[in-house]
Parts: structure tokens; C-alpha cells; sequence
């Protein structure tokens, strides 16, 4: 003999109830590695009272909440294999782009700062060419009191391949550091950004003092757009993660963290083929006097025009790309 309905209901409902904060939490991306046993569990369980409730309640609001319950979790657990190469592609045409989109205003900020490093290096050493003592590395200074780039050596040391390689592993460390600072509440990625600033305008202002000016314009123009654009996007992402972290709104903390952070890593992730790609031209381009200075300022403009045309329009005519 069945059990009468209210009784049934009221015995079951606390799993169900779970059942359905559990895949809540999964979708929202909050759901622990530890609890999908416990899902599963409680998606067996709710199979086996969907079961019972076709047998002997067949057609009533209990019946169906557990049909569609049961669909919803059956979702969650047995999601069909993604097509790699599909959602690589769809990434780059369409998530990356939108998401800087979406959050250009902390691709802004981070440019702000960057620039105010600039800045503030280029006028310490312009106004006062002995601050260069505290802000250029003394291996620089060397060079530059030599009338030397000290990236004329480059390809006599090593293969350009090599050079790629090398390059492109520093490029990622400090991209890397740029957004896990981050997690500073902010300040490390501002740090950071004004710190590479401060090193590069430094750098540029000392090196005009010396009338070496044309020679570093010579080597940064062609990788300089893109590699400073994705260092920008990189310190972006790190305070998007601080912004989390400060003002979560009315999030919990943790999740807004979790939420903030999927964006940001989008950012980072999304760049990381362009700063392979700008390590090749950094490496087999941008040294020695093979390719002329206006042939390299040319390549670097082109290359910058299109990364910064990909970003902005990439994805904005496909459903739900007016962002």
C-alpha cells in the first residue's frame, strides 16, 4: 500500500530540497570538489523517489517537480563531452573578446597606471639624470654609457628560437605576477603596473638624455604595442580580482571572488597565444638591424591595429555580442 502523499513529501523533501541547493551551487561555480559525492547521491535517491512517484502519484505537482528535478541534476552530472578544438575557437572568437569588453573599464585603470609609471620615471631621470643612480640597473647604465644596446648581443649569444623561448617565459612571469598580485587586494598589481612604469619610462628617458633614443625605438617597435597591451590587460585582470576582494557587493566574499576570478583568468588566458606570438616577433625581429626601423615600426602598428581591432569586434555580431 502507498504512502499517502503529505507524508511521502514530508519524509523526502529535506534531500530534495539539498538536491536542489547543491545544483544551484554547481552552477553558480560555487560547489566543492568534496560534495559532487553527495550530489550524486542525492540525484540516486531522487531517481528512485521519481520512480516511486510515477508508480503511485503519477500526474501530480510531486511528480512533476521530480521529473524536472531529476532532469536537472541528470544535466549537471552526465554533461556530454565538449568538442576541444570547438570551444578553443569559441573562446577566442567569441568569450575572450566579450569579456574584455565587458570589463574595459578595469583595462582602463590598469592602463592609467601603467602610464603614470611611465611617467613618473621618465621625469625623475628628464628633471633630474642622476635619479637614473636609483631607477635604471646598473648593467643598463653601463650599456647606455657605452652608446650600446644591450640587445645587440642577442642573437650572437643565442638562436632566435632560443631567444623566442626565453623571452616569451619572462613575458609570462611577469604577466603572471600582474594578476596573481591581485589577490593583494589590488595593491600588488598596482605595484606592479607602476613599478614596470617607472623601470620602462626610466629606461626611455635615460636612454633620450644619452641620445641612444633612436636605437631603443629601434628595438621596441615592433613588439612593443602588443606585449604592453597584454601587460595591460594582465594587470586588468589583477584588479578586477582586488575589486572582488574590496567590494564584493552582495555576494559573500569567496563567491564573488569565484566569479570575479573566472573573468579575470579569462583575460589572462585569452592572451597567452599573442604573447607567444609577440615572443617570436621580439625574438627573430626586433634585435639586430636585419629588418630597417621603419620596416619594424610599420610591423609593430599593424600588429597592434589588428590586436586591439580583434578585441573590440570580435564576436559583436553573433547572438548576444553587443557588449
Amino acid at each position: 500500500m502507498a504512502t499517502p502523499l503529505p507524508a511521502f513529501v514530508a519524509r523526502r523533501r529535506p534531500d530534495w530540497d539539498s538536491l536542489k541547493d547543491l545544483l544551484a551551487r554547481q552552477r553558480s561555480g560555487t560547489l566543492r570538489l568534496e560534495e559532487l559525492r553527495t550530489l550524486d547521491v542525492l540525484y540516486r535517491r531522487a531517481a528512485a523517489d521519481l520512480a516511486h512517484a510515477q508508480t503511485f502519484y503519477a500526474g501530480t505537482d510531486v511528480h512533476r517537480f521530480l521529473n524536472q528535478l531529476c532532469g536537472q541534476a541528470y544535466g549537471a552530472i552526465y554533461q556530454p563531452p565538449r568538442e576541444r578544438l570547438a570551444s578553443t575557437l569559441a573562446f577566442f572568437r567569441r568569450d575572450f573578446p566579450r569579456t574584455l569588453r565587458a570589463n574595459g573599464a578595469f583595462v582602463a585603470a590598469s592602463a592609467g597606471l601603467f602610464v603614470l609609471g611611465i611617467l613618473l620615471g621618465a621625469l625623475v631621470v628628464l628633471l633630474e639624470p642622476r635619479g637614473a643612480e636609483l631607477l635604471v640597473p646598473e648593467n643598463l647604465r653601463d650599456f647606455i654609457a657605452r652608446k650600446e644596446m644591450w640587445t645587440d648581443g642577442i642573437l650572437s649569444v643565442a638562436p632566435p628560437n632560443a631567444v623566442a623561448s626565453g623571452i616569451a617565459t619572462n613575458n609570462l612571469t611577469v604577466i603572471i605576477v600582474t594578476f596573481a598580485s591581485g589577490i593583494l587586494l589590488g595593491l600588488g598589481t598596482v605595484f606592479t603596473l607602476i613599478n614596470n612604469g617607472v623601470h620602462l619610462g626610466s629606461v626611455g628617458a635615460l636612454c633620450v638624455h644619452e641620445g641612444m633614443g633612436p636605437k631603443l625605438f629601434d628595438f621596441i617597435a615592433a613588439h612593443g604595442p602588443v606585449e604592453l597591451s597584454i601587460i595591460v590587460i594582465a594587470g586588468g585582470a589583477g584588479l578586477m580580482v582586488g575589486q572582488a576582494l574590496i567590494d564584493p557587493g552582495e555576494l559573500p566574499r569567496g563567491q564573488a571572488l569565484v566569479l570575479r576570478g573566472r573573468e579575470a583568468v579569462k583575460l589572462v588566458l585569452g592572451c597567452a597565444p599573442f604573447l607567444a606570438l609577440i615572443a617570436v616577433v621580439e625574438g627573430f625581429v626586433s634585435p639586430g638591424d636585419f629588418f630597417s626601423s621603419w620596416m619594424k615600426a610599420v610591423l609593430g602598428l599593424a600588429l597592434g591595429a589588428l590586436f586591439w581591432t580583434y578585441l573590440l569586434r570580435a564576436g559583436r555580431n553573433e547572438p548576444g555580442g553587443t557588449s
